[in-house]
């Protein structure tokens, strides 16, 4: 799969999209619009390009969905100027990544540990269960964010080639399961993942909203095997796929345009 990956990278790269008009912005509105999807955003694809781009809403549906698109949006724009600094993790770093995610969305959570605010990011003081698991006890939080800044930093400037979607899947897998916050946990997990792709340069990764069900699945099977080549092939599948659908949509421009009347 790997050897594969590269091949269609350096074709996809070879068709230097990043030199057509708006192709970028166009590559980063669809990768929000499937990570607020994946969160249950009801704003279509084409919706989320109008709000972004026009600041049009879409009729009859929620306030707070169109609020998630947007936030997601700005908070992708913030950790692409972060990457160009070279900027390293840091628990203040994803805080402010996380503030930034539920700046609309977000607000105070009271529990007999204290208050927290999730609009402001803080790290969460209660236990969370979703679906069929506890994530750790918020009072390891602080440490474990510690130590996984720690391990990425160490690997983030050393990191090639296919290491660096690796890393990126990594950091999306422990953030992911660490859980810091009472929210926004897979958007800041799913955004981190294409930071460390920012930071070297390399081709955003886009997790598509219909293989959701595989996305979950594959997180899930990491923690039971305990092997991160799960997820990490997982990660490079929808990578592949994502070049080959690009590759195909390019060369289909050339099969000519007929007036129609």
């Amino acid at each position: 799969m790997w050897a594969e990956l590269e091949k269609y990278k350096r074709e996809y790269l070879n068709l230097n999209l990043d030199e057509n008009i708006n192709y970028s912005t166009f590559s980063m509105i669809s990768i929000v619009w499937n990570s607020t999807k994946i969160e249950g955003c009801s704003l279509d694809e084409n919706d989320t390009r109008l709000l972004i781009e026009k600041n049009i809403t879409a009729k009859g549906k929620p306030l707070t969905d169109h609020l998630m698109v947007k936030d997601h949006y700005d908070s992708f724009l913030f950790i692409q100027e972060q990457a160009r600094q070279k900027q390293m993790l840091s628990i203040p770093f994803l805080i402010e990544v996380a503030a930034r995610v539920m700046k609309n969305t977000g607000g105070i959570v009271k529990t007999i540990s204290g208050e927290f605010d999730k609009s402001k990011g803080d790290i969460r003081l209660t236990q969370v269960y979703v679906d069929r698991k506890y994530f750790p006890d918020f009072k390891k939080v602080p440490d474990l964010l510690e130590k996984l800044c720690s391990n990425v930093n160490e690997k983030l400037n050393g990191v090639k080639g296919t290491e660096v979607v690796k890393l990126a899947a990594d950091l999306h897998y422990n953030l992911v399961n660490i859980h810091p916050w009472g929210d926004g946990n897979g958007l800041v997990s799913r955004l981190m993942m294409n930071y460390v792709q920012l930071y070297h340069n390399e081709p955003l990764i886009k997790i598509f909203t219909e293989d959701r069900a595989d996305y979950i699945r594959a997180l899930n099977e990491t923690e039971e095997k305990n092997d991160p080549e799960i997820f990490r092939k997982f990660i490079a599948s929808q990578q592949l796929k994502f070049f080959k659908a690009e590759i195909e949509k390019y060369q289909k421009k050339d099969t000519g345009f007929n007036l129609l009347f």
